[in-house]
């Protein structure tokens, strides 16, 4: 029998789409009967920190900015706050 999406109910049929049916089914048998929250921000403070010195004279404040998911005023803050701390 071929898997199917729609078998699932609700979220799993969205992860089942994007993830497959092996990794439903490890994320159902890991988490089910778990309320699991996904935060907004994907990547720590400190990757973020780290990302930003690293490629700030070769990348624009944009590009950084869609890489790590922050508008580009706050990569420009935190660049300026990393330039002053040594």
């Amino acid at each position: 029998m071929k898997e199917s999406p729609k078998r699932y109910a609700g979220i799993y049929g969205e992860l089942a789409e994007i993830l497959g049916d092996a990794a439903v089914n490890k994320i159902w048998k890991q988490f089910s009967g778990t309320n699991v929250t996904f935060p907004q921000r994907l990547y720590s403070k400190e990757y973020t920190r780290e990302f930003i010195r690293d490629n700030w004279g070769d990348m624009s404040a944009s590009e950084i900015a869609r890489t790590v998911g922050l508008s580009e005023r706050r990569v420009r803050q935190i660049a300026s706050d990393i330039k002053k701390k040594p």
